[in-house]
Formats: C-alpha cells, sequence, structure tokens
C-alpha cells in the first residue's frame, strides 16, 4: 500500500508577520483551547511559520504571556463619562474588568501566576486615579482601592470560570442537587435548604453582592475626614 500523502501546507512568507499578529494569535488561541494548549509550536502552526520566527517577535513564552495579558486588557471599556463618585467608579471598574476576563478567559490565569506590569497597566491606572483624583481621593489611597477590586475581581472571574462559564448554569445548580442527594438530609437541615442559592455562588448576582459591598467599604475609607 501507498502511504496516504499530507497535504503540503506553504510556509508564511518571510517578513509578512508583525509583533501584533503574533500576540493577537496567541490571545486567540489560549482564549479558545486554554492557557495549557498555548505553547510556541502550537502557535507556530495557527501562524503557518517556524517556532524560530515566533521567537524574532517575542524573546519567550513568559513574555509572551505578558504581552497577550496586556493586549487583552485593551478591550476592556470604562463607562465614558467616568462615574463621579468613588464608589460608583470603583463599581464600574470591576463591572467592565469582569466583562473583559470572561471575553478573554486566559487572562484571570495569567494575573493569579504572573505579575504583570507594562505600559497599558500604567495607562489604565493613571485614569482611575485620575477620576477618583476629582473626587478628591489621594493617589495613593486611590490605588489600593482599585487593586482590591481588581484582585476581588480576577479571583472571582476564575472562580466562576470552570463552574458556569464553561459550563451552563444549570448544569453547576444540578451538581449541588446531585451530590447532595447522596447524603442524610437530616445532617445537612441548614445547607439543605438553601440548595438553590448555592447553585448561584458563581452567578452574575453573586459578583454584584460582593464588589458593590468592597466599594462601598472602599469609599467609606477614602472619604474626607
Amino acid at each position: 500500500m501507498v502511504a496516504p500523502v499530507k497535504p503540503h501546507r506553504p510556509r508564511r512568507q518571510r517578513g509578512s508577520l508583525n509583533r501584533e499578529q503574533v500576540v493577537e494569535a496567541a490571545l486567540a488561541l489560549a482564549d479558545e483551547a486554554g492557557l495549557e494548549a498555548l505553547s510556541m509550536q502550537s502557535l507556530a502552526r495557527r501562524l503557518d511559520c517556524g517556532v524560530m520566527t515566533i521567537y524574532g517577535y517575542v524573546e519567550s513564552k513568559e513574555g509572551l504571556l505578558d504581552a497577550i495579558a496586556q493586549r487583552g486588557l485593551r478591550d476592556l471599556r470604562l463607562p465614558r463619562p467616568l462615574p463621579g463618585d468613588a464608589e460608583a467608579l470603583l463599581v464600574s471598574w470591576g463591572r467592565a474588568l469582569r466583562r473583559t476576563l470572561i471575553e478573554h478567559p486566559s487572562l484571570p490565569v495569567i494575573f493569579l501566576a504572573r505579575a504583570v506590569i507594562g505600559p497599558g497597566i500604567f495607562q489604565g491606572v493613571e485614569a482611575l486615579l485620575r477620576a477618583l483624583g476629582e473626587g478628591g481621593v489621594a493617589p495613593a489611597a486611590g490605588v489600593h482601592a482599585i487593586y482590591a477590586v481588581l484582585i476581588y475581581t480576577t479571583g472571582f472571574a476564575a472562580w466562576e470560570a470552570p463552574r458556569t462559564i464553561r459550563q451552563p448554569q444549570s448544569d453547576y445548580a444540578a451538581n449541588w442537587r446531585r451530590a447532595f442527594a447522596s447524603l442524610p438530609p437530616a445532617d445537612f437541615p441548614l445547607a439543605g435548604g438553601v440548595l438553590h442559592e448555592l447553585g448561584q455562588v458563581a452567578s452574575d448576582e453573586q459578583f454584584q453582592l460582593g464588589l458593590t459591598a468592597l466599594a462601598a467599604g472602599l469609599a467609606a475609607g477614602l472619604a474626607p475626614k
């Protein structure tokens, strides 16, 4: 028997790539297949080029992760005009960040594993500090409030991803009911009574509950004494 001949895929022409295209392709691959699927080899296959071509645009896998994290944040859209008071601004910041992290599910994983710092981060911090400053909040206090919301939102996005993003929320709720069905109900009278609520702990409502409470507490601490 004659072995089947694999179709020839011509390599991309030299000079037809740029760094932006490499980063865009890496972000798309990580979002579609998961961060564990992103490697220099898989990215080269996606771009129809050699692995060494990739290294001509990014110096390492770590540098690539930082680049795609900052690229993903460019899709973050805060409302315009920004709210005038600190509490509303922090809530808007958290909501906008969560939308971006859901759109790019690879980002929470990167942010929890790497200390991403770069020009885009500074630009975002600058814009938020400026808005808080217009309400009388000092930059030193404002930056800690900004990062309190960022840390909460990133953690929540990572928490909800396997529960209600990569599967329907109804499936997550059904898992709670299924697990409880194997237990003696008399041993868990309180937990058994809130099974419906337990199925909602990775929901938008749960996120809003935590975010609004956090923003209110932060704003109270930022208010002039």
